[in-house]
């Protein structure tokens, strides 16, 4: 087994296959509101939030709108566009958009909306918020959930009757005419509070508190057809039973997968197969996991957990590699939870969330919040790269992992490098402790670099430099390392070429001339192999 030791700007040390997350950690300018947002949807080029709120605050002018419960934003600006005002009289719980981006609907606790009677259901025409003329079905309790499949928008609550007709907890409307769906009536023994579309609308995802979902039994989460409401067959497992109470907050599909963020004692983010409904796995944190986007490859979970995300210190928003499970270690903005991060939208422009926080990073910034895309990655080290390297098994000298190092007189070899595993493209000696490389590269101008990591391969320990400053140290002893210090353990296995990643300060890079410097170690000076290659990338 590999051991692993960490050093001071070490956040996490993962085995990696899958891109970093896509989004800065900084979140840019944007308008704040006085209370919690509980939902965001993107509608075209436009971005609308719904919550608790009733005015927003922009922090750059000092200028405070008028907003009730409903706003809308330029989404490429994030300007808020001032003619868009519907206005709701009490909570909106949940935003959907029809197929043709035309028509928001909107759930919640109101009776009336844009000065007229709207009993928790309503829909607004995306382009100038006004009221869709004569779409009123009502709901005689919460509207917590919507969400629509082709012409039918279905929704989920508190709620026993719909427009008139019975309807627990689910029910399902004509999406342009909002007249309730005869006949489609599966019904929960309690609260839903989230809809999702299946893979390919072919089904419909039902999270909640309920145990039970058309009369058979389902611990939190199950699925119904969208044309008939039968229960399906599918019937994940429960994470948690009976705890706190266990509930599934939200949902994502992706890829094969279904994603629940899930309330109980503590909270987790589970991953499920979405034709089994197998576990596939699940992150334990020290609070409620309540939002999720999903994004190319990546979970984007939110919630009021702080600071135990998994074996990771997140603060209540993460992301996770959506095939294995694994926690970013590069995505680590810091919300300071005092309640929840109740909405997550991974858009293509904008990572969107909402909720209760009201500082993101240490600096002010009240209940919502964009983290812009970021470029994309640039290798300035790329796997396979031409190596400066010592296999004497001798201490290279002093200041030999920095720039100012002569190191001429050092052979040089493409990676991998090693011996013994059949794979390399340099081949090394045998019988040494310690291995010395060097390899000098060019930025072109450092100071618009806003992330960096080093991805490696190491067997059995490694110590790596960025121009003289150690950025990393795994599966090495503590103290001064020289050319006689062993490995803390073997490497073997799939372990010997898997590609390790960790973040790197991009602080420590500089315009022109830089150097990465790496002792590779064996845990036996008879080792049979010895294995290296690493990648710097920056963005």
């Amino acid at each position: 087994m590999t051991g692993i030791a960490s050093c001071a700007v070490l956040v996490a040390f993962t085995a990696i296959s899958p891109a970093h997350a896509d989004y800065s950690q900084q979140a840019r300018p944007s308008w704040e509101p006085n209370g919690s947002v509980y939902a965001i949807q993107r509608a075209g080029d436009r971005v609308v939030i719904g919550g608790a709120f009733t005015s927003l605050f922009n922090r750059r002018t000092g200028e405070t709108v008028s907003a009730n419960r409903l706003a809308a934003f330029d989404a490429a600006s994030g300007d808020l566009l001032r003619g868009w005002n519907p206005a709701a009289n009490n909570t909106v719980e949940d935003l959907a958009v029809s197929s043709d981006e035309a028509t928001l609907y909107v759930g919640g606790r109101f009776t009336s909306v844009d000065g007229q009677t709207r009993t928790r259901l309503a829909a607004v025409e995306v382009g100038d918020g006004d009221l869709v003329p004569g779409w009123t079905p009502t709901a005689n309790s919460t509207v917590r959930a919507l969400s629509v499949i082709g012409d039918r928008l279905y929704l989920g609550g508190d709620f026993t009757n719909v427009s008139g007709s019975g309807r627990a907890r689910l029910a399902a409307l004509n999406a342009s005419s909002g007249a309730l769906v005869n006949g489609w009536n599966p019904g929960a023994d309690t609260t839903v509070d989230v809809l999702e579309p299946g893979s390919g609308g072919t089904s419909l995802l039902v999270g909640g508190l309920f145990r039970q979902l058309g009369g058979q039994s389902r611990d939190y989460l199950g699925s119904v057809d969208p044309s008939t409401g039968a229960v399906t067959t599918w019937r994940p497992p429960a994470v948690c039973i009976n705890s706190n109470p266990c509930r599934v907050w939200d949902l994502g599909v992706m890829d094969g997968g279904v994603y629940a963020a899930v309330g109980g004692p503590g909270g987790r983010l589970a991953a499920y197969n979405a034709s089994s409904g197998a576990l596939r796995w699940q992150i334990y944190s020290d609070g409620d996991v309540e939002s999720i986007g999903v994004r190319d490859g990546k979970v984007y979970a939110g919630g009021h957990f702080a600071p135990s995300f998994g074996t990771v210190e997140r603060w209540g928003l993460a992301a996770v590699d959506a095939a294995g499970g694994t926690i970013d270690a590069f995505f680590a903005p810091r919300l300071n939870v005092t309640l929840s991060t109740y909405a997550v939208d991974a858009g293509p422009d904008q990572l969107r969330v909402g909720g209760q926080f009201q500082q993101v990073n240490g600096q002010p910034k009240a209940r919502y919040a964009e983290f812009p895309l970021l470029s994309s990655p640039t290798a300035v080290v790329s796997s396979g790269s031409a190596w400066r390297y010592s296999d004497t098994g001798a201490d290279p000298g002093a200041g030999w992992q920095t720039d100012g190092f002569d190191d001429t007189s050092w052979p040089s070899g493409a990676a991998q490098l090693g011996f013994g595993d059949g794979d390399e493209a340099t081949t090394m000696a045998s019988g040494r402790i310690a291995y010395h490389l060097r390899h000098t590269f060019t930025v072109t101008d450092a100071s618009r670099l806003t992330q960096a990591a080093l991805d490696l391969v190491r067997d059995d320990g490694a110590v790596v430099y960025l121009n003289g400053v150690e950025i990393l140290r795994s599966n090495m002893p503590a103290g001064t390392v020289t050319a006689q210090t062993f490995a803390s353990g073997t490497v073997g296995d799939a372990d010997e070429s898997a590609w390790y990643s960790t973040p790197v300060n991009p602080g420590l890079l500089r315009t022109g001339q830089n150097v990465l410097a790496v002792e590779v170690h064996q845990a036996a000076a008879n080792s049979s192999d010895v294995s290296f290659d690493a990648r710097l990338t920056v963005r």
